[in-house]
């Protein structure tokens, strides 16, 4: 056996391996982990050049696999104003005037992460003026399905008197026919988006599904690449070493493929196709095309691959877009509104499958969940059963009939313990307005979900929130049962870390290679600088990683 060129001793290792659960040391050669053991075990394998690494009686965890970020557009949000936990309109106004004064010369204003509530009244562009007059301000709510902007941002983006949009999309106009400031989805908030530095490019695998038009320059190639490496920098410092993109293009393909040969791609990512409810159905035969050329039979498809369709059916719960089996309980004559025909919807995702494509749906509403396991269901009818692992992203509602049905057709499931309402810190409104008291047994519905035996994969949805697991971990560990004689929905430890390790691995088809500490997997390991099994579970948020390893390189070290 060769030498290890690093050493990791003196551990609490949890394996996520069922064989071998817990060890002391590992031993890793190249990309690969060649011995998991005891400190006697693994000592043999030291020599001269061997980095040795003394975990100090802390955890080390296979590397976090995060399954379901939005990597380009997180990236450069870090580069913006976050607003995130902030409310009332001096609080926010502050935070703004504080930004700008770091930012002399800045000719658009850009901030995300407020709440739709957080001004306690409507957003407007004339709230927005009194904070930024003098140049466009564009503020983003954190679900990244509304945006407002202010007077001087509506004018130079020419929609102060709206514009005929697809569906679903809306210039939000007063009763005079002038736009109050709020743009609702992609169509129409990306108008002001094409204002800021990037142009939007960041969100137009998620907005459009298409490259940038015209073709972006070597200048800004350059930039957006620089984007990407700060992203998965920070995504490093946080344990990460893999990520399942969810939303993608050609573009983001090309330019994380450039990073790769250079050897400056220091996570494993996924970008799936992205098919819009603009598109044709045909258009989804494209995915067979981005996977021959990005695929994961070929060399280095192991830290670049693309071998999944992403389609949103529904919207949120907050805009009342998220599709209802039922009216809302507020809004009872509205269900929300299906991105996708029944027909078109089972068309789709029948293609895909038929070219062995793996699925992943966002389904927020009871409504769309029901939709998309009925669409996986015919896909089995039409193409026949096969190991397809179909994801639905989110499962924020879901009705009692529903539940069982994941494990039956074999459909992961892909959460977002952080976005949870029982979680602490999550405001209760307006989801619990949304959701209404009789369903809420069935809202974000974790715990019920996993008895099923239905796989359970953990993420965070970043920038929609932050991008931590460990943050993430916590909200699965606290959270409180959302109703007086509701099932507690709260994870185990154990639970948590195979979410967030072995579950992500098993979502992407390479549960023989990554997501567990084992002889001979990939070399995806993080050191923390606590002991997950001693820490209580409302100090785990404050668990950092001392150490990252990726691909057997060191990508992180605090």
């Amino acid at each position: 056996m060769s030498a290890a060129d690093i050493l990791i001793t003196n551990a609490r290792v949890l394996t996520m391996d069922p064989a071998r659960p817990k060890a002391e040391a590992l031993a890793i050669a190249g990309n690969r982990i060649i011995r998991v053991g005891s400190k006697e075990e693994v000592a043999g394998l030291k020599a001269g050049h061997t980095r040795v690494i003394d975990a100090g009686m802390k955890t080390v965890m296979p590397g976090i696999i995060e399954s379901h970020v939005h990597l380009f557009g997180g990236s450069v949000e870090l580069d913006t104003l976050m607003l995130n936990g902030l409310s009332g309109f001096e609080a926010i106004a502050q935070a703004v005037a504080d930004y700008r004064r770091t930012r002399p010369g800045e000719a658009v204003l850009l901030a995300t992460g407020i709440a739709h509530e957080a001004m306690g009244e409507p957003i407007t562009r004339q709230i927005l003026d009194r904070m930024v007059a003098d140049i466009p301000f564009i503020i983003g709510c954190f679900d990244h399905h509304t945006m407002w902007a202010n007077t001087k941002a509506l004018e130079a983006a020419g929609i102060m008197k709206g514009r005929d949009l697809p569906v679903g999309n809306e210039i939000v106009l007063d009763h005079n026919g002038i736009a109050t400031g709020e743009l609702r989805e992609p169509a129409a908030y990306m108008l002001a988006q094409a204002l800021t530095p990037t142009g939007g490019r960041e969100w137009l695998g998620m907005t459009t599904g298409e490259s940038p038009v015209p073709p972006a320059t070597a200048a800004q190639r350059a930039l957006d690449m620089n984007y990407f490496k700060q992203g998965i920098a920070h995504a490093a410092s946080l344990g990460i070493t893999s990520m399942h993109n969810m939303d993608g293009n050609w573009y983001q393909l090309e330019l994380l493929q450039a990073l790769l040969d250079k050897g400056e791609l220091n996570a494993r990512v996924e970008i799936p196709f992205h098919h819009k409810n603009t598109f044709e159905n045909a258009r989804v035969d494209e995915a067979a095309e981005m996977r021959a050329k990005y695929g994961r039979h070929r060399p280095g498809g192991d830290m670049l691959h693309c071998d999944r369709v992403k389609i949103f059916i529904d919207g949120v719960l907050e805009t009342y877009t998220a599709l209802m089996l039922e009216g809302y309980p507020d809004q009872r004559d509205n269900m929300g509104a299906p991105l996708f025909s029944a027909s078109d919807f089972n068309d789709i995702i029948r293609r895909a499958d038929g070219h062995g494509l793996q699925v992943a749906t966002h389904a927020i509403g009871d409504g769309a969940v029901r939709r998309t396991l009925d669409a996986y269901e015919a896909a089995i009818r039409a193409n026949g059963r096969r190991d397809s692992r179909h994801r639905i992203e989110h499962i924020e509602m879901i009705d009692p009939a529903d539940i069982p049905r994941l494990k039956e057709l074999g459909v992961i499931a892909s959460l977002q313990p952080i976005a949870g309402v029982g979680v602490p810190g999550n405001p209760p409104e307006p989801i619990l307005s949304r959701v209404g008291q009789q369903k809420l047994p069935y809202a974000y519905a974790w715990q019920t979900l996993r008895e099923t035996g239905a796989v359970i994969a953990f993420s965070s949805d970043w920038p929609v929130a932050p991008l931590s697991p460990f943050l993430g971990m916590q909200a699965a560990m606290t959270a409180v049962p959302m109703c007086e004689g509701c099932e507690p929905q709260a994870q185990s430890l154990m639970d948590t870390l195979h979410a967030f390790t072995a579950a992500g691995a098993y979502t992407e088809f390479m549960e023989h290679a990554k997501g567990t500490l084992k002889d001979g997997y990939l070399a995806d390991v993080v050191v923390l600088d606590a002991d997950m099994e001693q820490t209580a579970k409302d100090e785990v948020v404050n668990v950092r990683p001392q150490v990252t390893i990726c691909d057997g390189r060191v990508t992180f070290e605090g």
